[in-house]
């Protein structure tokens, strides 16, 4: 896992995304999730609609609930 903001765009293999389910909106890293953010691996000024490799969603397929 990288250090916070500890990688560049290039680094991060930063481009726009080829699927909807994995843009940076969707990234459990990105905040807000606007149209415009920040991520918590990535420097600088992240777009919506893009994606990198430390992509991660929010919640897993199985959803995010805890145990019972």
């Amino acid at each position: 896992m990288p250090a916070i903001w500890g990688l560049s765009k290039t680094a991060a293999s930063y481009r726009q995304a080829p699927r909807p389910e994995v843009r940076c909106d969707a990234c459990r890293f990105m905040f807000p999730r606007l149209a415009v953010g920040g991520c918590r691996y990535v420097r600088g000024v992240i777009g919506a609609s893009y994606t990198c490799d430390q992509f991660a969603p929010v919640r897993s397929a199985r959803g995010s609930a805890g145990p019972p």
